[in-house]
């Protein structure tokens, strides 16, 4: 059963109102999903194209992910999604190009890129780009923007000349007033900065692009644990709310779908396909005991709902533990390996 399909049917149980918050959120995070829209400007040679290959990596990359600069790609690489734009900050039309992409869809978040070996003009470029975002349409969000140093690993580990830099990158920040996060250094090649920058880069987007964030971004495994415990708690309330309902049956007709859309919605947050193959990998873990386990919950929640009141409050705990439960095992499974 897809997503907007269990939504019409849980709009007919009664009570489901009292979790819409839940339902909603869910619908955003799952239904409503997208792409992350991710500008980054910076000079030429800043390492933009490496530095989103490596955020979005999955083994050996056979073919490189090309960048059209001015404009807005669509990237897909082994089921990660990013819609990318690249702005050169000297070229000429760099405001006629950054206005137009704009005009096509605006960017969720901004990174400003600085060449180690080039600090010197990190002002110029800095005073650059922030005269860029302002360009954002009228009742847009001020774009939340990352500055980042990249190819750390060109510098000097002697005396701790990343943090030196980085440093030197934060007051220029400052001086230039532009509202940024702390800056950060980063390596497409070691992989320094990458974690966190994944982190950080999840945490900033809105809520209809953090699933496709999670699963694209490889690296930021503790935004995908959080995600997928979101995911869990919001179907535990809605699995609550269905077995306080005095209908018989109603939880095979409902949680059923609803847990299975759970642990699907699971697998792919950990990059697997979204399908039910995924879900049958992930039953063909739990063994005999685990599978009799969900059996026997399904049992005792349908016969609790034939004793008046009690038993409705019964089959409530009962689909709520079991909905956690199997949630839990599938982030263990798949989001922890």
């Amino acid at each position: 059963m897809a997503f907007d399909q269990l939504v019409r049917v849980l709009d007919q149980v009664p009570l489901v109102s009292s979790i819409r918050s839940d339902l909603k959120g869910l619908q955003t995070l799952l239904l409503h999903r997208r792409a992350p829209r991710i500008a980054a400007l910076g000079m030429p040679s800043s390492g933009r194209s490496s530095l989103l290959r490596a955020l979005i990596e999955r083994g050996p990359i056979q073919s490189p992910l090309h960048a059209d600069h001015g404009q807005w790609v669509e990237l897909e690489h082994k089921g990660a999604k990013v819609d990318w734009l690249e702005i050169d900050v000297s070229a000429e039309g760099t405001r006629r190009q950054w206005q137009a992409a704009l005009a096509k869809q605006v960017p969720d978040l901004v990174l400003v890129t600085l060449e180690p070996n080039n600090l010197g003009d990190a002002r110029a470029i800095l005073e650059r780009a922030k005269s860029l975002l302002p360009d954002a349409p009228d009742g847009t969000a001020p774009l939340r923007t990352f500055v980042l140093v990249t190819h750390a690993d060109l510098i000097d580990r002697g005396s701790n000349e990343v943090e030196a830099a980085r440093t030197q990158v934060e007051t220029t920040v400052d001086a230039t007033r532009l509202i940024a996060d702390p800056p950060m250094a980063v390596s497409a090649i070691s992989g320094e900065g990458l974690d966190a920058l994944s982190e950080a880069i999840i945490l900033a987007l809105p809520e209809e692009a953090r699933l496709e964030a999670a699963r694209a971004l490889s690296r930021a495994t503790e935004a995908r644990v959080r995600l997928g415990n979101e995911i869990v708690q919001g179907c535990t309330a809605v699995s609550v709310t269905v077995g306080l309902t005095p209908i018989p049956f109603s939880d095979m007709v409902v949680l059923g779908p609803l847990q299975a859309m759970m642990v699907s919605s699971l697998a792919y947050l950990s990059g697997r396909s979204w399908g039910k193959k995924t879900v049958a990998e992930w039953v063909g873990s739990l063994g005999v005991v685990g599978g009799l386990g969900m059996g026997l919950r399904y049992s005792a929640q349908t016969i609790a709902k034939f004793v008046p009141v009690a038993g409705n409050v019964v089959s409530a705990g009962v689909a709520g533990a079991g909905t956690t439960a199997m949630g839990q095992s599938a982030i263990k499974y798949f989001l922890r390996g």
